[in-house]
């Protein structure tokens, strides 16, 4: 899917395989007339109301392929599952869809677990994303998300567990596709809301069994986003950071969410911290989060990222294990701001321990 990942460019999207080619021709579509309870079988195509009627294992090219839009697919309590190995694709596939509702059920052991790729005003209610890992093996490989939302606007990740999915993070809003893959879906994903979601240990590394370098996130906005939301989510005990906004994020709201205990996992260049937004991460908002116990900063500001206003938010007990020595990414507190003086930077009300510089104790 996406090939590399630097401090503040994200990941380079990787080709797309055959799967939003496949969402339009694989699977045999469901007659359209009202709604359905149906036994459904992997790889469908679904173009009605449709509730669940059985499990589904041992996927290996996609689970379910959402064909229309405005319909509901209600998994009723039943799981949607591929393989271990890389090359399964997605659990959920929604590919310029408007309106669709998927909920009430789980999602596993695909590359990535609900991926919504274009279109608008989708909902993602009440599944359990879990376990779906995509490992780096060449262009075949595609995934690294619970759920992935890929140049789309104005969706809404409700209620979800989104727990051990990899490399890349639990949740992930990504507007970058691969130029050499005329198939994407492109456009800036914007207006999306994730909130109330409960976002745990995803802790993959890019290669298995090797957990020293991870970059997994558990809440991953990658570069040129602009106007979503992340709100009133828990994110605890994820590889890297917990919440995580890259370059070119801008307008973003991130407010009252719990973040504790993530980043112990990297060993190399530094640890993770609750929150971060790196360079170029301008005019976000970050307010009335709880921050504690992260292995590195509770709140950072990294240098570059300008105008942003960080109020009334609780960090303290973060820097949980010693810093990895970086002239790149500096000390650890709970709040830290890289910028000299703060520059535009305005930190306001804020609750903690340790704070660098004195500036963001609270921006005159």
């Amino acid at each position: 899917m996406r090939s590399i990942s630097t401090n503040q460019s994200g990941r380079l999207l990787q080709p797309l395989r055959n799967l939003i080619l496949g969402a339009f021709t694989v699977g045999l579509a469901l007659s359209a007339s009202t709604s359905t309870a149906a036994v459904v079988t992997c790889g469908q195509t679904i173009t009605q109301n449709t509730v669940l009627t059985n499990d589904l294992s041992g996927c290996t090219n996609n689970g379910i392929i959402v064909g229309a839009d405005n319909i509901t697919l209600d998994l009723n309590g039943h799981s949607v599952s591929g393989t271990a190995a890389s090359g399964d694709q997605a659990g959920i596939v929604l590919v310029g869809r408007t309106g669709v509702t998927v909920k009430n059920g789980t999602v596993r052991s695909f590359d990535a677990g609900v991926f919504i790729n274009g279109g608008s005003n989708n909902t993602v209610d009440s599944v359990n994303a879990i376990d779906n890992i995509s490992y780096e093996n060449g262009p075949l490989t595609r995934g690294g998300d619970g759920i992935f939302i890929l140049s789309s606007r104005n969706n809404r990740i409700l209620r979800n567990t989104v727990a051990n999915n990899g490399p890349y993070s639990g949740i992930a809003i990504v507007s970058d596709a691969d130029p050499n893959h005329p198939g994407d879906i492109t456009g800036v994903s914007s207006g999306n809301v994730i909130d109330s979601n409960t976002v745990n240990g995803n802790i993959q590394a890019r290669q298995p069994n090797s957990l020293a370098n991870t970059d997994n996130d558990g809440i991953r906005l990658e570069p040129g986003n602009t106007g979503n939301f992340v709100l009133n989510n828990r994110v605890n005990s994820n590889g890297l950071d917990g919440i995580e906004l890259f370059a070119r994020n801008t307008s973003t709201v991130v407010r009252g969410n719990i973040v504790t205990g993530n980043g112990f996992y990297r060993q190399t260049a530094r640890r993770g911290d609750g929150i971060n937004a790196f360079k170029g991460a301008n005019d976000n908002l970050i307010e009335l989060n709880q921050s504690s116990g992260n292995a590195d900063n509770g709140i950072a500001i990294r240098l570059g990222a300008l105008n942003n206003t960080v109020r009334n938010n609780t960090a303290v007990q973060n820097t949980q294990r010693p810093p990895i020595p970086s002239q790149t990414f500096g000390g650890t507190f709970d709040l830290f701001d890289q910028n000299a003086n703060c520059d535009n930077n305005i930190w306001q009300d804020n609750r903690y321990g340790t704070v660098f510089p004195s500036c963001a104790a609270d921006t005159p």
